[in-house]
């Protein structure tokens, strides 16, 4: 009895035992498959993370921001007030498809934001001032376009683009050029801020030389005028722009400096602006041809620049008929338009303060400018030359770099126009020029 006890003892044992062990190696197994899982489930979760990361890495968010402020003397307008003016923010945002395919998109704040504006401009025809409602503040898609980098010699850019004619539209920033405002010159003769749509063929070639080549939207001879010449001839005051003449540009640089900014070049623009008229009203064509030579240098403490600039407009004197008739709601100027229009600025400064402390990071610049242009520099047929139009200012001032992207500004400027002043109690000429005077300043700044 006591024999058949001790076996059966020693069987319970040995089951519990074998059961204990083979619970043993299940939990072991299941412990590395829960390992396993959690390996794997680490790697994917790693690997969504890697790749989102490498989605935003291929974004770009840059941008530049202007605020002035100006305390006005017009003779032409002695009625003037002084202007706080928040100009403009512009934001680019980019994407890279691959390395060689990207997307380029640029947004444009101006004066504020979304607003609208009353501006009375008393600029045109001497005296006879006109009254108009002008847009104030808006947004606007300035540059939306895809870039196809093929090889250093040849590259394609496609959509909406900046036109590099001038040197206005490769020194942009505030932190690129001396004066509050843009320069003076190029901005009352040429679009402020020359966006086309179209396509656009670039590169390098013997290491030095840079080239750029447009066939892309034209102008409308509709918005031409005495005081702006072409430039409110620029298509951007409807939702798309009329495509039945396109224009040919071109632009060749040599750079010979460390900078990018230290090069020299000239480029050519044409285009018949009769074609894209908003109405079928001139049967002849209202070719512009540009042509413009220029040189920009920024190598150690030294910065200067210089352009000159010459156009010509074929039948001015029909497109100034013509414009006379539009209707007041297209919102242009219906002034005479110039045949001929001629310009010139040079603009020069120097960075003083390593001569004063030469550990520092900061820079003081101060400069000189001289503007001269003529956007009625001859005309055509009855079209009487204004000699209002014959603009030349100096402007002095200085620029304080605060930190190498943000710019603190001051300056004085003194246009004179060709036209005569009179006393404004008399209504005599006085023998002297009018003369518009400003001091302005303010702040910019880039990232």
């Amino acid at each position: 009895m006591k024999q058949l006890t001790f076996i059966l003892i020693l069987l319970i044992s040995f089951n519990t035992f074998s059961q204990v062990e083979t619970d043993s190696v299940a939990l072991k197994n299941l412990k590395e498959e829960i390992k396993k899982e959690l390996r794997e489930e680490f790697k994917t979760q790693t690997s969504v993370q890697n790749q989102s990361t490498s989605k935003w890495n291929d974004f770009s968010l840059k941008g530049y921001g202007v605020i002035n402020y100006y305390n006005n003397n017009y003779d032409t307008d002695p009625a003037l007030k002084d202007k706080f003016d928040a100009e403009r923010l512009n934001l680019y945002l980019e994407y890279k498809f691959t390395d060689k395919i990207s997307l380029k998109t640029e947004i444009e704040y101006e004066h504020g934001g979304t607003a609208s504006a009353v501006g009375l401009d008393t600029q045109e025809e001497f005296g006879e001032f006109e009254q108009e409602v002008e847009t104030g503040g808006g947004v606007k898609l300035e540059q939306v376009h895809i870039n196809f980098q093929i090889k250093p010699y040849f590259n394609i850019r496609a959509g909406k683009m900046k036109m590099y004619f001038g040197l206005h539209q490769n020194l942009d920033s505030p932190i690129q050029y001396f004066t509050t405002t843009r320069q003076e010159m190029e901005n009352a003769i040429l679009p402020l801020g020359w966006y086309e749509t179209g396509v656009e063929f670039y590169g390098t070639f013997a290491k030095r030389f840079n080239y750029k080549a447009y066939i892309v939207s034209g102008l409308d001879a509709s918005g031409f005028s005495s005081k702006g010449w072409i430039k409110d001839g620029y298509q951007e005051r409807f939702e798309m722009a009329n495509a039945e003449s396109f224009a040919f540009a071109a632009r060749l640089d040599y750079k010979f400096g460390t900078h990018k900014d230290t090069y020299f070049g000239l480029a050519a623009y044409i285009n018949d602006a009769a074609a894209n008229r908003q109405k079928d009203d001139m049967s002849e064509s209202a070719y512009v041809t540009m042509v413009e030579g220029h040189l920009t240098y920024n190598e150690n403490n030294l910065r200067f620049n210089v352009i000159g600039l010459y156009g010509n407009l074929e039948n001015s004197n029909i497109v100034s008929v013509r414009n006379a008739n539009l209707s007041n709601n297209l919102g242009v100027k219906r002034t005479p338009v110039g045949k001929n229009a001629l310009g010139f600025s040079a603009e020069l400064g120097y960075n003083i303060l390593p001569l004063i402390k030469a550990d520092t990071k900061q820079m003081l610049y101060p400069f000189m400018r001289y503007d001269y242009y003529d956007t009625m520099q001859d005309v055509e047929g009855d079209i009487i030359d204004n000699p209002r139009w014959e603009r030349s200012t100096i402007t002095g001032g200085f620029n304080w770099f605060v930190h190498p992207q943000i710019v603190v500004k001051a300056q004085y400027s003194d246009r004179r126009l060709g036209s005569e002043n009179y006393n404004q109690s008399t209504l005599q000429f006085t023998g002297k020029k009018q003369h518009d005077r400003t001091f302005s300043t303010g702040i910019g700044f880039k990232f």
